[in-house]
């Protein structure tokens, strides 16, 4: 979708209407990332879901950031969305790291 957006930025309409569709489905994965930090957390559940949410919170400040550097530079508009589309891609690594640690830990599961 983030690759759409940054195709169909120059129209509004097409624009909006990935965004919302952005927002509704990356802020979806929230409570499954909180979950599975409360599962692999431990005798720390309460712990394991404030860092989680912090991750998110600190993710947040920093990608705005990068994106708004991005909007400054020669790529405008694109540029958030191609800086989005990069961060998504990288949070394939913990997520292919959590499903390899599930699939050899007898049970499936953390602690």
């Amino acid at each position: 979708m983030l690759l759409a957006l940054c195709r169909f930025s120059a129209y509004p309409v097409p624009t909006v209407l990935l965004a919302v569709l952005v927002g509704l489905l990356g802020l979806s994965a929230n409570p499954v990332l909180s979950a599975l930090a409360v599962r692999f957390a431990g005798v720390a559940p309460t712990l394991g879901v404030a860092m989680s949410v912090s991750g998110y919170n600190l993710g947040t400040a920093v990608d705005s950031g990068i994106a708004g550097s991005a909007l400054e530079s020669g790529l405008g508009a694109t540029g958030p969305a191609l800086v989005g589309t990069g961060i998504a891609a990288l949070t394939l690594v913990p997520t292919i790291a959590i499903a390899v640690l599930c699939h050899r830990t007898p049970g499936g599961g953390g602690a």
